[in-house]
């Protein structure tokens, strides 16, 4: 956990000597990347810095250095995947304590899993020294992940002298190393595996569940982790998503199965209204919401039952009557919140 107490502003005078030439075959990220991971490991040891010491802003390094703010963010990023540094909204980035990773934070990640299938790859191939590997796209499609983690894993390999660059392309410089095969959970599998056993150990049926930002903050990870967690989770059938005055709340399967015919045809109504309605627009009939949602008319009644409760519709009889928009709810694509199940789905 950050702790301002223990924090000191490093500034980038005492970080000379400083990278300021570059050879128009260097790449620049991998020249300053070298350079900060050498300095950050000497200062740490000799005690010059200590962890949660705030790094200068990329700005500043950028500036001084004589880069753009977007090479110095690559740089920040490879420091990242070594952690060496870790940063944070409004107070920037700050020196690791590695005595305080957690375990989520000591998994594999997706880098370091690429970096891995680069390796076994170069060695199935039998590419030999000078070999051009294929180009990241060609390669993120074999490898099935992003480019841009291509990208970083090729970094990586030439910080560690396996891969050099040249120009564009990514060249073989030695083939006398080893490869893993990794089959360890990433980050964002880790963190669903966490949010089951934390639900398992803390949380009845019924109960609501915390936000995504308290789970952030007890995991140690992203808002955005925690919400791919969530996505995982979704599609293992361990979570589904709703919205409104649900919240996040812990249920049985049978909740889940009457939940599931007519709570999730109301989200649908509520999508429809604020996709095609107006606050007086009247609906169509529950016999063309049937149709349209391939459902019962009963469970369009009892949906159309909780947007009145709401104060979305309100019903009228007569000639002219029918369900009319009160009040316009938000797209269910505009936003979602997290519905747990039962303990009894969360394996040991």
């Amino acid at each position: 956990m950050y702790i301002k107490t223990n924090s000191r502003q490093i500034t980038v005078a005492e970080m000379a000597p400083h990278v300021h030439h570059f050879d128009s075959s260097e790449n620049k990220v991998d020249k300053i990347s070298n350079w900060l991971i050498s300095w950050i490991k000497n200062a740490l040891a000799n005690g010059k810095i200590k962890p949660y010491d705030l790094m200068p802003s990329k700005g500043d390094l950028a500036f001084h250095i004589g880069v753009s703010q977007g090479t110095m963010q690559n740089v920040f990023r490879t420091l990242e995947d070594y952690g060496l540094i870790k940063s944070k909204q409004r107070i920037g980035s700050f020196i690791s304590n590695s005595e305080e990773l957690s375990e989520t934070n000591k998994l594999t990640s997706k880098r370091e899993i690429t970096v891995e299938a680069i390796k076994k790859y170069i060695k199935l191939n039998n590419l030999q020294p000078g070999s051009k590997l294929l180009s990241t796209r060609k390669l993120a499609d074999i490898l099935g992940v992003s480019g841009a983690t291509v990208r970083t894993a090729c970094g990586n390999l030439v910080l560690e002298g396996i891969l050099q660059k040249s120009g564009n392309i990514f060249v073989v410089s030695t083939t006398d190393f080893s490869f893993e095969d990794l089959h360890t959970e990433t980050l964002v599998e880790k963190t669903a595996e966490s949010i089951k056993k934390y639900i398992e150990e803390n949380f009845r049926t019924g109960e609501r569940l915390t936000s995504n930002k308290d789970l952030a903050s007890r995991f140690n990870v992203s808002i955005k982790t925690i919400h791919d967690a969530l996505k995982l989770l979704t599609k293992q059938g361990i979570v589904v998503s709703l919205r409104g005055q649900y919240g996040t709340i812990i249920v049985n399967n049978q909740d889940v199965k009457n939940m599931y015919f007519y709570e999730h045809i109301e989200l649908q109504i509520r999508n429809y209204i604020a996709q095609n309605c107006n606050i007086g627009s009247k609906l169509p009939s529950i016999k063309e919401f049937s149709d349209k949602f391939k459902v019962s008319c009963k469970t369009i009644k009892k949906a159309l039952d909780n947007l009145e409760a709401d104060g979305y519709v309100m019903f009228t009889r007569g000639r002219y009557g029918g369900t009319f928009v009160t009040d316009m709810p938000q797209s269910i694509n505009d936003a979602y919140k997290w519905l747990a199940l039962s303990s009894e789905y969360i394996p040991n």
